[in-house]
């Protein structure tokens, strides 16, 4: 038997199949080159748009609270006019001849308001009646010819007059008997109701 000789064929790759392979890396590698370069653009942009967005709301937010305290201070300022305008209302009620008793009229009420809108005082000045003025009981200056018991009596009776028409309302702060209420005679002092107890001016 002849021998049989065996030959091993290598097969070479060819040109254009290496160089298709080449542009197709190439190409490859193109894009995500420019798709990493499109990220890092979009997120810069994004990045960009949250901070403006941020820098807005910051500013959103002040000017809200802006608005706020002012809206606040303005009703706040509306309450105080409110209040001033009841106040003078009932004042010029109590003084058109509304409190009047046998000895006293009342001439002028100034009621003492706090910053909370609540009452601290009261002040009433009154004048004496024909029957106790001069030539009577009356001696000028505050000072009575009469027994301090009676006068105590007198005042008070004023006083709770006052009270009375004063009234209880929501558009008013609470006057009660517990409230100071200083009373004056042509303005001279007379005395003074502290926790429901009036004491004339020389028993003080």
């Amino acid at each position: 038997m002849g021998e049989l000789s065996s030959h091993t064929q290598s097969v070479e790759p060819q040109p254009h199949s290496v160089r298709k392979l080449a542009v197709v890396a190439t190409v490859i590698s193109g894009v995500a080159v420019l798709g990493c370069i499109a990220l890092t653009v979009w997120n810069y942009n994004l990045n960009t748009k949250v901070n403006t967005l941020t820098i807005a709301n910051a500013s959103l937010n002040k000017t809200t609270q802006a608005l706020a305290k002012q809206q606040n201070d303005t009703e706040a300022l509306l309450q105080r006019v409110r209040l001033a305008a009841n106040l003078s209302s009932i004042s010029h009620q109590l003084e058109q001849t509304s409190v009047v008793t046998d000895d006293f009229v009342l001439e002028k009420v100034t009621f003492d308001v706090a910053e909370n809108g609540t009452l601290q005082g009261v002040l009433l000045n009154v004048n004496n009646q024909p029957n106790i003025g001069f030539g009577g009981a009356y001696q000028g200056y505050g000072k009575y010819n009469m027994a301090s018991a009676t006068l105590t009596k007198k005042a008070e009776e004023v006083i709770n007059i006052a009270m009375k028409e004063y009234g209880t309302s929501d558009k008013l702060p609470v006057w009660d008997k517990n409230t100071k209420v200083e009373m004056t005679v042509q303005n001279y002092p007379l005395g003074k109701r502290e926790g429901g107890t009036f004491k004339l001016t020389g028993q003080q």
